[in-house]
Order: structure tokens, then C-alpha cells, then sequence
């Protein structure tokens, strides 16, 4: 069973295009393209909704995410 490790995004404000991820105590400004790739489109969906969300990601998906 896989490890998965929560994730939180949000938009960069007045962009539509760079999102702010937070995972524990770490931040950082991810592309969105390079946000769809790793963890796919849907995965955007409740962003254009409520402008922010959470995830469950396993230890790889973080690791390209870059965090």
C-alpha cells in the first residue's frame, strides 16, 4: 500500500496560470501545465471551482512536483 501525503493548492493571486503548493512546512510556485502533468487535469477542477484544494499524493508525485 502506497504511502499518500497531503497536498495543498491554491492559485498564485492574479495569475491564472501558477499555483502555490504547500506540503507541511514547505511552499512552492508550480507551473499549472507541470501541476496537470504530474497529477492530471482533474485534479484542477476543484480549483477553478473554489480556488483551492487538497490532495492525497502519493511520495513519487510529490517528488516531480518538485517538493
Amino acid at each position: 500500500m502506497k504511502q499518500h501525503q497531503p497536498l495543498n493548492v491554491r492559485w498564485v493571486p492574479g495569475t491564472s496560470n501558477r499555483l502555490i503548493v504547500t506540503h507541511q512546512e514547505s511552499e512552492k510556485e508550480v507551473p499549472l501545465q507541470k501541476f496537470e502533468d504530474v497529477c492530471g487535469r482533474q485534479a484542477t477542477f476543484p480549483l477553478y471551482l473554489q480556488g483551492k484544494t487538497t490532495l492525497d499524493l502519493p511520495r513519487k508525485q510529490l517528488e516531480q512536483l518538485g517538493i
